[in-house]
This record gives structure tokens, C-alpha cells and sequence, in this order.
């Protein structure tokens, strides 16, 4: 089955509530994950109602156009500038007051260059003009937005009580108080329904009844399948024995048997967590796709922020390149003797010590040994160094560029020759003997294609079954389907650990997103970039 991949396109085709759909891209981009090695997908899901693939015989011809957001804002927009919130996920914002057309060579010539510049999601807010642009093609009419852009009025609201955000109905927009944009949590049982509304009471016992929730006992598993199949004379996936592994399912086969419910979920999926709610049923934890979890099937996931790169740039920062990473659990200090010879054990050092170096290095019984600053000596295979490659020869000064190293697993933030941001990266597992298990991240010169605050990946081609991740942060796609962005299920940090896609704590991948071009406009969920707006270079090498 062809991997399902969203958002990475703007093309907004109706798929899953609140999933943004691009439905064009195969390559999959998968991180590891910390439990039952979660593999994840670098896509994205989404729906909005359906655009029009143009204006429409009744199209007015002047076309309303603005080159969109600039890189650089000249000031953000006023506190009190008038604001219009999203009742649609996707909301597409467009360069004009039209639709792109389907088929650009068949447009009319001020049509051609109509794009999609980004969107926002239900429960987010944009700074627009106070005054609509009125055409057929949106008789709600078009609102200007302050950075650039317009979006027609069906998708949005300036009624903060409008119904489709009054009564739980809209979503909280991202949080911007941490490290990650939403609240996460983990799906413990197989079979765990997804609804799509709050059940009944009654419903939720006749949907859940055979459920093994919590630690089960030995005999309790075949007691269940013996009660299943004495109801129908089948055993539904769910209660079948895995073996401890992953069911070797796909999305069909977890669809839901009833309108009520969206999917029976595998044990694994991770959630983007909206906001609780309750019912005659029990405790429920909202989605951000809109649909509802029984929380006793959900742990919520604790963000723990193991360490943070090097900002270069803050104040009383004297560190400098090169740096090094502890990232043995069990690493030591070394000390050379007298006549450098041989490297003795001294004291532990933490995992994740930021260590600096002094460049200088001796290599012992095969093994290489760094210096550090404090007098120590790092022994290689506990740790990771910094080894940025040369800068791009095209390189404008003051040019932004990151430059990554699958070898080391770092990451290193350039402004021109100048260092901005350090840290150690997961990027794909490579495989020398099984071509169907090398993924070693594409190495060559890419620029940043689009940014997006989260988006859900998710696959059912994996070798170890279907897994999910709704709303993955921080994403930054720079070549195809591959992409920056934050892992929050894994602390593999400096070990190859994906199956394409550069993985970097939530920290880092928040401070990235926000210093990487396109620059995301205020309130917008997701940017393309553009010739007014263009994206960072990364270079990716060995």
C-alpha cells in the first residue's frame, strides 16, 4: 500500500477532519519511537471543505493580488488589529482573490499565478483588514490579511461565538508556553475505540466490552476471543495473540465497524491532545482531528526536555565550535598518563554533558580520544563532535544555511560563516546489506520547501505494522517528504534512529522553525515559501 502523506503540498483534498490532504508524495520520512520501535512517517493528514478548483463561470475578472509575506516582518501586526478565527482545517490562504485554477496552461492569463501562500486550522486566529473584498466566487467575501494574503470568508469567522466554535466545537489554537505545540497521549490497548462523538453510556460498554484494559492476567486474553467468537464465531484483530508484537493490520482493517466510531486503534498511536471531555460514558480526551478517546485506553505523555542545544547568539554564551556530546548512559572521563600512552577511567560524566573541546585529539588501541577544556579526555564512541562541512561557495553574506552531518548526527545553524545554533540530531538508519531497510537521509544542498506548527504522519506499510502520530511538531520539509522536525517519543539523539527525516528535540526543533526561512506569518498554522518568503538552505552531507 502507498503511504499516506499530507500537508506537504497545499493541495487541500478532503481526507480526515482537520487533516490537511496533499495525497501526491510516496517517499516516507519514519522516526523511531521510544515504545515497540513506533515508527513514524514524515506526512500529514487534513480536510477542509472542498475549494473550488476556480472561480467558477460567475468569476468576477479583476483578480485582487499581493506577493504574500515577506521574510522578514517589519513589525508585527497591532495588538488590537482586527482578527478573523478559522471554523475549517485546513483554511486556505491564497496570493489573490480567487482560486488557484486546476490547470494552470488552461487559465486565464491574470489567473496563472494564483497560489496557495498557507493555511490555518479551526480555533486559530489571523490579523486581517477590517473591510472584505466582495466577489462571486466568495459571496461571504475575501479577507486581506495584514502579512499578505487573502482567505475567503466560508473558512473563517470574525465571530468568536460563531457555532462552529461555540460548545467545544473549535479547537484550541497551539500552545506557545513550551516546548511542544499540543498535549500528547499514548494509546495502550488494541481495539481502542476513536469516536467520533461522545457515546452513551450504553454505547461505550457495547463498543468497549471486550477490551483487555490495563495489565492483563494470564487466560484473560483467551477468554475474551472465547466470548467474541461465541457472538459471531469470529475474533476481531484485537483480541487476537500478537505475540508481544505489532498487529500486521492496515487502516482498513482498524476502520470502524460503526458510524460512532472512527477507528479501533493499535497500541502504539500517539494523539494530539485538544482538551478533556466528559459524558454519561466517562472521561474522554478531545483530539485536535475532532474526535474523542476514552482516557482510561490513554496515558499522556510527561514532555521531559533532556537537554538543549547551543544558542551561540545568547547573551553570556562563551562556548564555541567544536562541541561535543556525551551520549553513553555510562560514559567516563578519561585521563591520559604521563607519556600519553594510555587513557585511564577517572569520574562519570552525565548523558547529554555539552562538552567543549579544544580540536586537539590522539588516538589510542584504534580508539580516538578528544580533549576537552576542562582537561578530560572523551572517548569516541561515547560521544559525538561537531564537524560542519565547508560553506556553500554561493553563500550571500549574512545567508542563513544549517548544515547537517549523518555521520556525527549534529546540526549546525550558520549565519554566513557565523555559528548561531549547535546540537546532535537523529537522522535515517542506513542498512549496507538490505536495501529495504536502508534509510539513510539523502545527502546533496536542499532549501526549506515549507514550515508547518504540526501535522499527523502516519503509515501501514511498515514491516512491523501500521502505526500514528497525530500533529508531529516543528516540521520543516526541505526534500520531498523528508523534513526537520521535533520527536518528542524518542531521547535517540545523536544515533541514527529514522527512516529519512532529521529528528531533533522539540526544543530545538521549536528554536529552528522559528529562525528558519519561510517565516511563518502571526497565526498561520503552515507557509510555503516563496520568492518573497524563501527557505533556508540545508545541506545535508557525510
Amino acid at each position: 500500500m502507498i503511504p499516506r502523506i499530507y500537508v506537504v503540498n497545499f493541495r487541500f483534498l478532503p481526507a480526515r477532519p482537520g487533516w490537511p490532504n496533499s495525497g501526491s508524495m510516496i517517499r516516507r520520512c519514519v522516526a523511531g519511537a521510544a515504545l515497540a520501535a513506533l515508527l513514524v512517517a514524515c506526512k500529514g493528514h487534513g480536510a477542509a471543505p472542498a475549494a473550488p478548483a476556480d472561480g467558477g463561470d460567475d468569476a468576477a475578472p479583476a483578480v485582487e493580488t499581493v506577493t504574500g509575506p515577506g521574510a522578514d516582518a517589519d513589525a508585527p501586526p497591532p495588538a488590537d488589529a482586527k482578527k478573523v478565527i478559522a471554523i475549517a482545517s485546513p483554511a486556505p490562504i491564497f496570493s489573490a482573490t480567487e482560486y488557484p485554477p486546476k490547470d494552470p496552461e488552461k487559465a486565464a492569463d491574470d489567473r496563472k499565478g494564483v497560489m496557495r501562500l498557507g493555511y490555518v486550522r479551526n480555533g486559530e486566529s489571523i490579523p486581517v483588514k477590517p473591510d472584505t473584498i466582495k466577489k462571486p466566487n466568495c459571496p461571504e467575501g475575501w479577507w486581506e490579511l495584514l502579512e499578505g494574503g487573502f482567505i475567503c470568508g466560508k473558512f473563517v469567522t470574525d465571530d468568536p461565538n460563531h457555532p462552529e466554535l461555540a460548545n467545544g466545537k473549535g479547537m484550541h489554537p497551539p500552545l506557545d508556553d513550551g516546548p511542544l505545540p499540543y498535549r500528547y497521549g499514548l494509546n495502550l490497548t488494541n481495539g481502542a475505540p476513536l469516536y467520533r462523538r461522545v457515546p452513551s453510556k450504553k454505547e461505550k460498554a457495547e463498543t468497549e466490552k471486550g477490551l483487555l484494559v490495563g495489565k492483563a492476567k494470564p487466560g484473560d486474553l483467551a477468554a475474551k476471543q472465547q466470548e467474541a467468537a461465541a457472538e459471531d464465531g469470529t475474533v476481531p484483530w484485537y483480541l487476537q495473540d500478537h505475540k508481544g508484537q505489532r498487529p500486521q493490520v492496515t487502516f482498513d482493517d482498524i476502520k470502524g465497524e460503526r458510524g460512532l466510531i472512527d477507528m479501533r486503534m493499535v497500541k502504539g498511536f500517539y494523539l494530539a491532545i485538544d482538551r478533556e471531555a466528559s459524558g454519561h460514558g466517562g472521561k474522554y480526551w478531545k483530539t485536535t482531528s475532532g474526535e474523542f478517546a476514552p482516557a482510561e485506553h490513554i496515558i499522556v505523555h510527561k514532555a521531559v526536555t533532556e537537554f538543549e542545544g547551543i544558542d551561540f547568539t545568547k547573551e553570556g554564551e562563551k562556548r564555541k565550535l567544536p562541541l561535543a556530546w556525551v551520549l553513553n548512559p555510562k560514559a567516563w572521563k578519561y585521563k591520559l598518563d604521563d607519556d600519553g600512552k594510555k587513557a585511564k577511567r577517572n569520574d562519570n560524566v552525565p548523558r547529554f554533558t555539552i562538552v567543549q573541546l579544544t580540536g586537539k585529539k590522539v588516538v589510542l588501541e584504534n580508539r580516538t580520544y578528544w580533549e576537552t577544556e576542562d582537561g578530560w579526555w572523551m572517548k569516541d564512541v561515547e560521544g559525538t563532535v561537531t564537524k560542519p562541512g565547508a560553506a556553500p561557495p554561493d553563500l550571500k553574506p549574512g545567508e542563513k544555511w544549517i548544515d547537517v552531518n549523518v555521520t556525527t548526527q549534529s546540526l549546525v545553524a550558520y549565519e554566513g560563516d557565523k555559528a548561531i545554533y549547535a546540537t546532535i540530531v537523529s537522522t535515517g538508519r542506513h542498512d549496507d546489506k538490505d536495501a529495504t531497510k536502508d534509510h539513510r537521509t539523502k545527502t546533496g544542498s536542499f532549501s526549506i520547501r515549507e514550515k508547518h506548527v504540526a501535522a499527523t504522519m502516519d503509515d501501514d506499510s511498515a514491516s512491523d505494522g501500521p502505526y500514528s502520530i497525530q500533529d508531529v511538531p516543528w516540521i520543516m520539509y526541505f526534500h520531498g517528504s523528508i523534513a526537520l522536525h521535533g520527536a518528542f517519543w524518542h531521547s535517540s539523539f545523536g544515533h541514527e534512529r529514522s527512516h529519512g527525516c532529521v529528528n531533533l528535540t522539540p526544543f530545538d526543533a521549536k528554536h529552528l522553525f522559528g529562525w528558519v526561512g519561510p517565516r511563518l506569518p502571526t497565526g498561520w498554522h503552515g507557509v510555503r515559501a516563496t520568492d518573497a518568503n524563501p527557505g533556508t538552505r540545508v545541506i545535508v552531507h557525510e
